[in-house]
């Protein structure tokens, strides 16, 4: 049997786009707005704590001291982040011909005074064009009672949902975890959704991918908490993956 051959012209068109392959500013955009007012504020990679890693490619964003989000014209609390963590990633690994990205976005947040309304951004993360993509999305949200009165929290997203993962300039790929949730006083309560649904599965898409995007949205009760994590993966389907790891290798057979 021949072996496989590929040209480095060939290897060279199947991957292209890894070179403008970019995460763009604000990393991740967060607004509130209640009957107190709103507000919203913006992380990008040149803000403390932000860590860009050596390939360029990945980004962390890193926050753990309490966050208000004020109204500037009334100076109200709309509500609080807690916490907040983000990884926008054009290629998640360094393996060569291998073009993978990730979105992923954990918070905390808190309603102020009245029932808040949240919306969390990450920006979009631009991966070139990549055929033969194959993405997975996966999001979890819990809510919580804080003044024992019971709490509720209801999805802003299509058929009320918390999550959308959205591709190539806002195509939605999946809208997860659906609501409204509500508490007991003083209790909690949460959800977890995985699209596709079983796990480790990855959903092939038609046209080539440009890029992802994910966000939360949702209403949360008045003084009551809400957490959630995401996460929103595209990888090469595994007969595209095949035929550039073939390539790859016949270009280093040729070479010796």
């Amino acid at each position: 049997m021949p072996h496989a051959r590929m040209s480095i012209a060939a290897i060279a068109a199947l991957t292209a786009g890894t070179a403008c392959s970019q995460v763009s500013d604000p990393l991740i955009t967060i607004s509130a707005s209640s009957s107190l007012g709103s507000g919203s504020v913006s992380f990008t990679s040149g803000d403390v704590g932000a860590i860009t890693q050596p390939n360029g490619g990945i980004v962390f964003l890193l926050f753990s001291t309490p966050l208000n989000i004020v109204d500037q014209n009334n100076n109200n609390v709309i509500g609080s982040i807690t916490q907040l963590s983000v990884v926008n990633n054009a290629d998640s690994t360094d393996t060569p011909f291998v073009q993978d990205a990730l979105t992923s976005i954990g918070f905390a947040a808190f309603a102020g005074d009245a029932d808040t309304t949240f919306n969390l951004t990450a920006s979009f993360i631009n991966t070139g064009s990549v055929n033969d993509a194959a993405l997975r999305a996966t999001a979890g949200v819990t809510v919580t009672d804080n003044n024992a009165n019971g709490a509720t929290l209801v999805g802003g997203g299509a058929g009320g949902s918390f999550f959308n993962a959205a591709y190539n300039g806002g195509t939605t790929f999946a809208d997860l975890v659906s609501g409204p949730f509500s508490t007991a006083p003083a209790g909690s309560n949460s959800g977890t959704q995985d699209f596709p649904a079983a796990p480790g599965v990855f959903s092939p898409i038609a046209n080539p991918l440009t890029d992802i995007q994910a966000q939360f949205n949702f209403t949360l009760s008045a003084n009551d908490s809400v957490s959630g994590t995401s996460g929103f993966f595209s990888v090469p389907t595994p007969a595209s993956a095949s035929l550039l790891a073939l390539g790859g290798i016949a270009a280093s057979r040729r070479r010796r």
